[in-house]
């Protein structure tokens, strides 16, 4: 009987049925909808609840359910034939068949669509536009936003330097306020050289970024992302620099207040000025001469530090892990070489390396999930403007891509003809509109003229008319023989002449006033 049901027709369905005693409704369906053997094993848990098995009763289907799953366990072989059995379908409940007895999940089914539609309602808006790990679909290079994120970054530094000269002349009396107690000063010693070792090491961390950021295809985007983060960074310094001033850390220190010469405001800010120019155009380097003081929290050299490992690994392969390795060992011996000099307190680091760090997750969590940014986007707007204005055309991941030496040269080729090009076509719009304007404003010019010529024409021609209309009221008066007054001749008032004027002889000749007259 295994492999007999596969053959059944309709006829053979009907008798099976009948034989076990289905209910006439069940099998007046079958007859209607020419169910077969090969329907019966291919029968799911939905299809009993789904047309035109959607009225039966309960009873009903229970029995018919029942009847079917013993078909299909006892046919095993004849629906792997048919390619209706395998082991992976019995992982999704709502379409499995079920052989040891009645699946359960169909008791559940309709219960289990509705509320799954209903959450599908609910989240269409994240569902449709997130998917794990996707990767952005635009990434447009707006080399624009990279060049405000570049000077955001100018002003942002410029500000910290002009700030790091303030408060080295408000550094605290060493005399009279000695180095703070600190767990890790207090117990390793002062490391001469160790500062300028955490300088190098930055600039190797440096000069691998500099390497990733040059091959790297989307090299605009990371980069105004780098600028935007490090901007926020130091600004933030800025304001944690001056609201306390700490002792200084080290006895080897040698930082007091500035001593200015007497001398107006302004000269004093000049030489401020000239000071935060330096220090600007060193970097905050000590290998470059800059020393200042007061300046410790928290700590800018960590910060950077911090925040080129953190952008060598996100934008290198995953694969590079010995390079991930080397740029953490960096990262914390840069750091230890920052307490090893003393130039620092321990909470100036840790606060640096913690809001580094912070910032840089938070900033790529929200760029890589723009979906779930979109149905909160005026909070975002206000408390992430940056990342609003940098990120609006970033739908995605920044995805690690790469480009030789070749391609880049090709690249940089056409993006600089695209610039001419784009320039030229401004240039030449910038004419265009020049010449637009001046030609509707000559055609303005030109209108009104013609509009003034037109408005002559017109009185002209009323004046003809008048004059045609006068000149033929007086040549009828004439060759009435009126006696015209010269005064009603030259002004045409014809109308008011009497009877008196007419000249009614004319078998003489005219006078010679009457002459003059005509």
């Amino acid at each position: 009987m295994e492999m007999c049901i596969v053959k059944w027709n309709n006829k053979e369905v009907l008798e099976l049925l009948h034989k076990e005693k289905i209910s006439s409704f069940i099998i007046e369906i079958c007859k209607t909808q020419d169910i077969d053997g090969q329907c019966l094993l291919s029968f799911v848990d939905r299809d009993f609840y789904d047309y035109p098995f959607d009225q039966l009763k309960l009873g009903e289907r229970k029995r018919f359910i029942l009847l079917v799953k013993k078909l299909q366990r006892n046919n095993r072989s004849a629906m792997y034939e048919l390619g209706l059995y395998d082991d992976h379908t019995s992982n999704n409940p709502a379409t499995n068949i079920n052989f040891v007895g009645t699946n359960l999940s169909h008791l559940s089914y309709n219960l289990h669509n509705q509320l799954q539609n209903e959450l599908y309602a609910r989240n269409t808006e994240c569902i449709s536009n997130f998917t794990p790990d996707v990767k952005a679909s635009k990434l447009k290079p707006e080399v624009w936003k990279t060049a405000i994120a570049l000077g955001y970054v100018f002003l942002v530094t410029w500000v910290t330097a002009v700030v790091m000269v303030i408060v080295h002349d408000k550094v605290p009396d060493m005399k009279k306020y000695p180095p703070l107690p600190d767990l890790f000063l207090d117990n390793v010693p002062h490391i001469p050289w160790a500062f300028d070792m955490c300088e190098i090491t930055g600039s190797f961390l440096m000069a691998i970024w500099l390497v990733v950021l040059f091959f790297h295809k989307h090299r605009f985007i990371i980069l105004r992302r780098f600028f935007a983060l490090a901007g926020t960074v130091f600004l933030l310094r800025c304001f944690t620099m001056l609201i306390t001033s700490l002792s200084v850390p080290g006895s080897h220190l040698k930082c007091e207040p500035r001593f200015y010469p007497p001398a107006d405001d302004l000269t004093v800010w000049g030489r401020r000025l000239r000071q935060a120019y330096d220090i600007w155009s060193g970097a905050g380097m000590s290998v470059r001469g800059v020393r200042t003081c007061g300046d410790y929290m928290f700590s800018g050299h960590t910060v950077a530090l911090t925040l080129l490992n953190f952008f060598i690994t996100e934008y290198t392969s995953r694969s590079l892990y010995l390079l991930h390795i080397l740029t953490w060992v960096m990262n914390m011996f840069g750091i230890f070489f920052i307490l090893a000099a003393h130039e620092h307190y321990s909470i100036d680091v840790f606060i640096a390396f913690y809001i580094t760090s912070r910032l840089f997750l938070y900033y790529h969590t929200l760029s890589n999930n723009q979906a779930l940014m979109q149905s909160d986007s005026s909070r975002t707007r206000i408390w992430f403007p940056l990342l609003s204005f940098f990120e609006s055309e970033v739908d995605g991941i920044v995805p690690n891509e790469y480009e030789g030496p070749m391609e880049i040269v090709i690249n940089l080729k056409q993006w600089l003809v695209q610039l001419v090009l784009d320039v030229k076509a401004s240039s030449v719009a910038r004419v265009a509109g020049s010449k637009l304007q001046e030609g509707a404003a000559m055609g303005e010019y030109s209108m009104v003229r013609l509009v003034d010529g037109i408005k002559r024409n017109i009185s002209i021609m009323e004046e003809y008319k008048n004059s045609r209309q006068r000149l033929a009221t007086l040549d009828k008066n004439v060759q009435a023989g009126h006696d015209l007054p010269e005064a009603d001749l030259r002004h045409g008032k014809l109308a008011e002449l009497t009877n008196d004027a007419l000249f009614r002889d004319f078998s003489k000749p005219p006078s010679p006033a009457i002459k003059k007259n005509i």
